[in-house]
C-alpha cells in the first residue's frame, strides 16, 4: 500500500518533497497535529521518524499506543521517536549539516515499498535550548530544503508560538515552502529558495 498523500489531517494533503512548518501554542494543539500525522503514515505502512523536544518519547509513543501496535512498529524499525539530546544535538551541539544526512539517512529506509512516502516530523523547541549551534536553525531550515525533493519523503516542522519571536516567525516562513495556518495547508508566500535566503543573510 503506497501513501503518496496525507489524508489523515482533516482537510489536508501532503505530498512526497513537501516541507512544512506548523503552529502551535499548547501541547494539545501539538498533538492534535502530530499524532494524526504518525498515525495515518504508519496504518498506511509509511517509515516514521518523530524527533521531539517539548514532550518526551514515551508521551508520543504512550498516546499511539491507543491506535497501533507500537511495539511491533518499533522492533520493524517503521516507527522511531527519538529526543533532541540523541539527534539534533548529538555530540552536544547542532551541526546543521550532521542533522540534514541523519534525515536523508531516514527517508532511505530499507523497508519502504515502491512509492512509499516517509514521513519525518521535527518538534523545533530545541532551538530555544542554551545549545552550542542552535542560532543556525533558520540556515538548517533552508539547506533542508536542498534534499528533500531527493527522496519520497514529507518534513514537517513544529513550532511553538509561545517561544518565538517575531524575527524566528519570519525566518520560519522564509525556510518552508508550505505552511500549516488555520487547519489549512499554503503555499507560503514568504518561501525564498535557498540561494536566495543565503543571500539575504549575507548583505
Amino acid at each position: 500500500m503506497t501513501a503518496t498523500h496525507t489524508r489523515d489531517l482533516d482537510g489536508i494533503q501532503l505530498g512526497a518533497g513537501d516541507h512544512v512548518c506548523a503552529f502551535y501554542r499548547r501541547p494539545e494543539e501539538r498533538d492534535g497535529i502530530l499524532l494524526p500525522y504518525l498515525t495515518g503514515g504508519l496504518t498506511m505502512g509509511s517509515k516514521c521518524t518523530c524527533v521531539v523536544d517539548s514532550c518526551p518519547p514515551s508521551h508520543v509513543l504512550a498516546a499511539l499506543a491507543d491506535i497501533v501496535d507500537v511495539d511491533e512498529l518499533v522492533t520493524s524499525g517503521q516507527l522511531e521517536v527519538l529526543d533532541s539530546d540523541s539527534t539534533y544535538f548529538d555530540g552536544g551541539g547542532f551541526l546543521p549539516a550532521r542533522m540534514i544526512e541523519f534525515w536523508a539517512h531516514k527517508a532511505r529506509w530499507e523497508g519502504a515499498e515502491p512509492d512509499m512516502v516517509v514521513r519525518n516530523v521535527g518538534d523545533m523547541t530545541w532551538a530555544h535550548r542554551d545549545k552550542p549551534g542552535v542560532e543556525q536553525l533558520a540556515m538548517y531550515e533552508s539547506e533542508l530544503n536542498r534534499i528533500i525533493g531527493n527522496y519520497p519523503q514529507i518534513v514537517l516542522c513544529l513550532y511553538d508560538l509561545n517561544r518565538c519571536d517575531g524575527e524566528m516567525v519570519l525566518d520560519v516562513l522564509k525556510t518552508h515552502p508550505k505552511a500549516m495556518l488555520g487547519g489549512m495547508v499554503i503555499d507560503n508566500p514568504y518561501y525564498l529558495e535557498p540561494d536566495d535566503f543565503l543571500a539575504s543573510r549575507t548583505r
